[in-house]
C-alpha cells in the first residue's frame, strides 16, 4: 500500500486532522469530545509502506491489518472505523 493511499483516506473518510512536528506527520480524529492520534509516519517515508508501519496504523485505528487495507479500499467505511472507539 501506498503512503499516499493511506494518508488520503484517513483525510478523507475519517476527516483526520495532520500535524507535522519535528520529524513525524501525525494525524488524530476526535472522538466523544477526545482527540485520538490514529497514525504516525516520517516525513521521510515515500512509496509502499512497510508491514511494521501498517501494523501500527492498523493497531491505532482498532483494526485488523486485513481491515485496515479494506477501509483504504472502501469496503469498510467511516461509521465501522469510528465505532471501534465508542
Amino acid at each position: 500500500m501506498q503512503i499516499r493511499q493511506l494518508q488520503r483516506a484517513l483525510r478523507r473518510k475519517l476527516g483526520a486532522v495532520e500535524s507535522r512536528k519535528s520529524h513525524h506527520v501525525f494525524y488524530s480524529i476526535t472522538v466523544n469530545s477526545r482527540d485520538l492520534r490514529i497514525a504516525k509516519f516520517s516525513h521521510s517515508m515515500r512509496g509502499q509502506l512497510s508491514n511494521l508501519v501498517l501494523s501500527d496504523t492498523a493497531r491505532r485505528l482498532r483494526l485488523r491489518r486485513s481491515e485496515l487495507d479494506a477501509f483504504v479500499e472502501c469496503s469498510l467505511g467511516e461509521s465501522d472505523v469510528r465505532k471501534r472507539f465508542e
